[in-house]
């Protein structure tokens, strides 16, 4: 019992530690992992994580900057309209272009971010 115990609270710390890392990132690595996780889910064909993924972009958009935020939400809506069609693909090439260029922005920020940014799927 004792061994279970410490496993449950090893576990808890783990992820104490690892929320409080992700609240604490840059908003842009942490943007490109969520497109990551996207972009390899629908290389995976899995419907359920590839729209998980879409709607946490969605609803992290700031509609208080229209002008970006409904482009990005046409395009992530576009995305997920195409991956319930089972059209992978066509959203594969969306959100790789689109992390590409976060990837890029981020890149002129910190020039020496690089090695952070190759986790490309």
């Amino acid at each position: 019992m004792h061994n279970m115990n410490t496993a449950l609270m090893n576990g808890r710390k783990l992820k104490s530690y690892q929320s409080s890392q992700i609240m604490s990132m840059d908003p842009i690595p942490l943007l490109i992992k969520v497109y990551d996780f996207i972009i390899l889910n629908c290389k995976k064909r899995d419907l359920e994580k590839s729209t998980k993924g879409l709607v946490e972009l969605i609803s992290a958009l700031n509609f208080d900057y229209q002008e970006v935020s409904l482009g990005l939400f046409r395009l992530y809506q576009y995305c997920l309209d195409n991956i319930k069609q089972n059209k992978f693909d066509e959203a594969i090439v969306i959100l790789e272009g689109l992390r590409d260029s976060w990837a890029a922005t981020m890149e002129k920020r910190r020039p020496n971010v690089k090695k952070e940014l190759s986790i490309k799927t």
